[in-house]
């Protein structure tokens, strides 16, 4: 998935899939950009760069200090999850943001790691109300017995990543019944790559600037551009009929 606004690219790509090294790829030789977005932040670059094999995970007390207990949990079960659809497919987790890295070294095009911390996104998970955290729980789990949403998600995770379009309708349904979860996860992370992003095309007008996300960010990254930058339009026709009204007077 592929979407444009002004000079910057927003590429959707998925953690633990080999067409989005291909898709990287492509999108890096066809566009030339003058720098790339990466969905990551310095600890989880660092992680996932490193070239130790035997590097071993924090411990669980580590994992709660930084995450709080909520945000571990939910590290955990994800992490769980995220490393069995890769090793079914024979695939490491974060092979996409790796690849836009290294890529993008041979080609000597600068990265910009734009992801907000993980550390803060988990503490704000673990610091909601225990009645939010209760009443999320089990909107969560009643919600995905509804036949409608089990009929309309019915996939065999042995045959590899869900279609892009079954991620994006399960992100929607989240966002409807439980909007505080979505918000943390999606919405805030959004707004802060985003507002990278518009730092980046600032400093590279001349050119692309591509940012290598997850799938399920790009229609939201994509509208918070289109209002920014309509807002930017109001801001400069505000400012030319300042100027213009000066140069009457």
């Amino acid at each position: 998935m592929i979407k444009i606004k002004g000079n910057i690219i927003l590429l959707g790509t998925s953690h633990v899939s080999s067409k989005s090294q291909l898709d990287i790829k492509n999108a890096i030789e066809k566009y030339s950009p003058q720098v790339v977005g990466i969905e990551l932040d310095i600890d989880r670059f660092k992680s996932l760069m490193s070239k130790s094999k035997n590097k071993s995970s924090p411990s669980i007390f580590t994992m709660i200090k930084d995450f709080g207990l909520t945000g571990t949990l939910f590290a955990i079960i994800a992490g769980y999850f995220q490393n069995k659809i890769g090793k079914k497919l024979n695939i490491k987790p974060g092979i996409d943001m790796k690849t836009a890295y290294t890529i993008s070294r041979e080609h000597k095009i600068p990265t910009s790691l734009i992801d907000l911390n993980i550390k803060h996104t988990m503490r704000k998970l673990s610091n909601i109300s225990f009645y939010n955290k209760l009443k999320m729980f089990i909107t969560l789990v009643f919600k995905s017995f509804k036949k409608e949403y089990k009929k309309k998600f019915k996939f065999n995770l042995k045959s590899g990543v869900p279609d892009e379009h079954i991620i994006l309708e399960l992100l929607e349904i989240v966002k409807k019944e439980v909007p505080l979860f979505y918000d943390i996860l999606i919405e805030d992370r959004n707004k802060f790559m985003v507002k990278k992003l518009l730092a980046l095309r600032d400093r590279h007008k001349d050119g692309y600037v591509l940012a290598v996300v997850g799938a399920g960010h790009v229609n939201g990254m994509y509208k918070l551009l289109d209002e920014q930058l309509i807002e930017d339009k109001h801001v400069t026709v505000n400012r030319k009929f300042k100027v213009t009204i000066k140069r009457l007077n």
